[in-house]
């Protein structure tokens, strides 16, 4: 069995051990991931580089990203610019230091379709992580912050650095998180106020256990869209597999990322979210599945009409608008819910808020029906937003690109006790 781990300062939060044998799991690959932890007294006393030599390769994670440089044989040209290393390379027995953490955070944002041109990002923290965000960045943001304890001491090139006293006066698009506030076993912890999540639009909290931080349910209740990031533990491990085993592998990373998610959020309690197609039965799974797991089943519009008082009738009568407004509130009260099973309404998915709520607070699930089946079963004169076959195409084919981009499992429209039976033996 090859040897590779994560080195670190008190890793019983991390979750690079799950990321990467879960993919030697999936691919069926010769490896096993270990913990190596080093206290900060046995990191300045040993012999570093004679622990890492007994591994083919290895993730490096807090507090030694930049202080690890000097133990390595080499580096690449990425990390004499960042001067942050997490992924190492033993290479017939030399040690050889990457970052992949830039790319991971790349493709955070690229998930999450936030483009960096033209806007202003704020970073909490200044180490390796805070490095590398500032790194893929640089050349792209119209103005890059770093919020650092001792801005004087910490200085990364190419930004501005402030100090905490200063944050509540900076505002911009984008408010990331880099420090270890909030991790596990901390959780109530967090690094901000919600005065200070008021000044973003979106809120990246990279700790990722737990997903749903004390900064994520913050952002939450303030109407922020909230990105946890576990998206981009699980993009730089893969990226840094494709360094130990020669082989490019991006297409890996989706299928990680939900077996990782779909782990958590049992682990968690998370909700399960059923989405799909008005036709596809979400209503009847949502029944069943509640019963065979004994949770608590919510139907979203039955919620909705006890929020607002009123029945789906009136909220649609007043608009479209009106309605979806008080459907992102019911999906807002029970992300902070656990264990329950919610089916939703057909347009739930097309705001972007909730999407990511539904994200941090459980799994999505789509029940897939074709659009034929969808057609000769619907009778389109008890839908009051829809006046003809026509209309029930055009919003099938708006909504169903959506569906599979976003949800964790897709279950094909069968009998409904083996649909059942497929999301236990997966929930359970």
């Amino acid at each position: 069995m090859i040897k590779y781990g994560v080195i670190g300062n008190n890793l019983d939060h991390s979750l690079a051990p799950e990321v990467h044998n879960m993919f030697f799991n999936i691919y069926s690959l010769d490896g096993v991931f270990e913990k190596v932890n080093v206290s900060l007294e046995d990191f300045n006393n040993k012999d570093i580089h004679e622990i890492l030599i007994g591994f083919k390769g290895a993730n490096v994670s807090s507090p030694y990203k930049v202080r690890i440089i000097s133990t390595l044989d080499s580096v690449s040209d990425e990390v004499r610019e960042i001067g942050s290393v997490n992924t190492i390379n033993n290479i017939n027995g030399k040690l050889i230091g990457y970052n992949t953490d830039a790319e991971g955070f790349k493709e955070l944002l690229s998930r999450n379709g936030i483009k960096p041109r033209g806007k202003i990002f704020v970073i909490m923290g200044s180490g390796g992580t805070a490095r590398s965000a500032c790194y893929y960045l640089k050349d792209k943001a119209r103005e890059i912050y770093v919020v650092a304890r001792e801005k004087d001491k910490d200085v990364i090139d190419g930004v501005k650095m402030i100090n905490y006293d200063e944050l509540p006066f900076i505002s911009g698009d984008v408010l990331i998180n880099t420090t270890p506030v909030g991790m596990y076993p901390n959780v109530d912890k967090c690094i901000v106020d919600k005065s200070i999540i008021e000044n973003y639009e979106y809120i990246i909290d990279l700790v990722y256990n737990p997903i749903f931080t004390k900064l994520m349910q913050l952002g939450v209740k303030a109407g922020k869209k909230c990105i946890p990031g576990i998206y981009m533990l699980v993009s730089q491990g893969i990226t840094s597999q494709a360094y130990w085993q020669g082989i490019k592998m991006d297409y890996m990373i989706s299928r990680v990322y939900k077996e990782i998610t779909i782990l958590e959020q049992k682990k968690a309690q998370g909700n399960v979210y059923i989405t799909g197609m008005m036709g596809c039965g979400k209503t009847e799974l949502g029944k069943s599945l509640a019963k065979a797991l004994k949770r608590e089943f919510i139907d979203l519009d039955e919620y909705i009409e006890k929020l607002a008082k009123k029945s789906m009738k009136e909220l649609l009568d007043e608009g479209e608008e009106v309605f979806r407004k008080w459907e992102t509130k019911a999906i807002q009260k029970i992300a902070f819910q656990k264990n329950k099973i919610v089916a939703l309404g057909s347009g739930a998915i097309l705001n972007e808020y909730n999407v990511l709520t539904m994200k941090l607070s459980g799994i999505i699930v789509l029940r897939d029906r074709s659009l034929d089946r969808i057609l000769s079963t619907i009778d389109i004169s008890l839908n009051p937003t829809i006046n003809a076959k026509e209309d029930l195409i055009q919003i099938y084919n708006e909504r169903y690109p959506i569906y599979l981009k976003i949800c964790d499992i897709s279950v094909p429209y069968g009998e409904l006790d083996l649909d059942t039976k497929k999301l236990v033996e997966v929930l359970g």
